[in-house]
């Protein structure tokens, strides 16, 4: 093929055999690599220059009672020489005196030139990421940093990391003032991942970096404000609890996923305002307080084409009439019910001329609607029969009784979706046909 060949002249452009065995094995995977190096010594000479070693966790606990030896002579016979792409999943090691090994390598193997640097920790062990070997230009070249299960204490005047273009945090010791330290030096920053990181409670992202176009902070319990002048970010998912969030010039935000308690009503209220050009919104909804009807609110969602929202409680599901209204160009709707619980409203008895009714609504660019968890809730039957009555574009209703996770015609799993009341489908499936065909 034209890629092969054009593999092929890449590789004889070098000046040597040995440079063409080095870059032949930069192609392999690191296991591939370590095979061919017990073949001949100049296959071993070119293993040596490998760019890429990754440890992942079921090497490391293979090799958990040699790290002295085989892991170690890995990394010593490459001390001057550095790597591309460095991931070491220490998650398995919970004796503290390992952790020497880690910070030994870490400074053997990051130097200028390294691009990719992903480490994990165990939970219940106090390891502290050296920020030291950043230092000195061995952090200019990262361009992906991941860090699982440890501290970060990053100063000023030790890393500068203007490469940098994914930043992924994950249950790490750092104080907003830490990571204020960093984004200093990372202005070439394209993604911001912060997950667990409890020590954090605002979070402030300067307007220098121009290049973040997504940002996600989940379960971080005691931040308290996000404050985000970044003026190109597009992108924002957020879980947690409610706090003070702060978009500064949101013109740009086009996609937004937010999951926390009593967010529905909060965000018809303030997103239109907040981000007014967004065109994705997606609202998971742990807690609301339960069959509470949403307020008529002027302001619009003038861009928004998909909304999704997902409901962990009984809810008033007419009201949700008031979103679809505010978003005249809507093309995309989705409604998940989480819950377990049945239905508070069940409609199996009533009159057809007992359904309410909102009049003056039309959807006219409504074109999919998918309802996952369809049950013989009332105000369901209500929002659908809404939606069948006043959307002139629909194309496709799909009401799906069973569970928002697998089908068993899906590609993803090999179970069927779970029936927690099997009798729940048979009601939903009655009223479907006696209010909804």
């Amino acid at each position: 093929s034209s890629t092969m060949h054009n593999q092929i002249g890449e590789v004889f452009r070098f000046g040597n055999l040995g440079d063409i065995w080095c870059h032949t094995h930069s192609l392999m995977t690191l296991r591939d690599a370590a095979r061919a190096a017990c073949l001949s010594h100049a296959f071993l000479r070119s293993w040596r220059c490998h760019p890429n070693l990754i440890f992942d966790h079921g090497i490391l606990c293979q090799l958990r009672h040699d790290l002295a030896s085989t892991v170690n002579h890995i990394f010593e016979n490459r001390s001057g020489i550095g790597v591309k792409t460095l991931k070491l999943d220490f998650s398995c090691y919970h004796e503290p005196k390992a952790y020497s090994y880690l910070h030994r390598w870490l400074r053997i193997a990051v130097t200028p030139g390294t691009e990719k640097l992903v480490v994990l920790s165990a939970s219940d062990v106090a390891f502290n990421f050296p920020c030291s070997i950043l230092s000195d230009g061995n952090g200019s070249t990262i361009q992906h940093l991941h860090l699982v299960d440890c501290g970060f204490h990053p100063t000023v005047s030790v890393v500068c990391m203007r490469s940098l273009t994914v930043l992924h945090l994950d249950h790490v010791g750092i104080t907003g003032d830490e990571l204020g330290c960093l984004f200093s030096g990372c202005v070439a920053l394209e993604q911001l991942k912060l997950r667990r990181c409890s020590k954090i409670t605002c979070l402030k992202i300067p307007s220098e970096m121009q290049r973040l176009s997504y940002l996600q902070v989940s379960v971080c319990h005691k931040l308290r404000m996000i404050k985000n002048e970044a003026p190109n970010s597009c992108s924002f998912d957020f879980l947690g609890d409610r706090i003070e969030i702060s978009l500064g010039d949101s013109l740009r935000l086009k996609k937004l996923d937010v999951l926390c308690n009593n967010v529905l009503r909060y965000a018809r209220e303030e997103f239109p305002s907040s981000a007014p050009n967004l065109e994705n919104l997606s609202i998971f909804s742990c807690h609301e307080v339960a069959n509470t009807a949403m307020a008529f609110v002027p302001s619009k969602f003038l861009h928004l084409k998909y909304l999704s929202i997902s409901i962990a409680v009984a809810y008033d599901y007419l009201s949700l009439v008031y979103f679809l209204d505010a978003a005249p160009s809507l093309e995309t709707f989705k409604l998940c019910v989480l819950t377990g619980l049945g239905p508070t409203d069940k409609l199996l008895l009533e009159d057809r001329s007992q359904l309410r009714q909102m009049s003056g609504y039309c959807h006219h660019k409504l074109q999919t609607v998918k309802i996952s968890r369809f049950c013989s809730s009332k105000s369901m039957v209500e929002l659908t029969s809404h939606i069948l009555e006043n959307s002139v574009s629909l194309r496709c209703l799909t009401l799906d009784t069973t569970n928002c996770g697998f089908r068993c015609s899906g590609d993803r799993s090999t179970r069927c979706s779970c029936l927690v009341r099997p009798w729940e489908d048979d009601e939903a499936v009655l009223v479907i046909e006696k209010y909804i065909k």
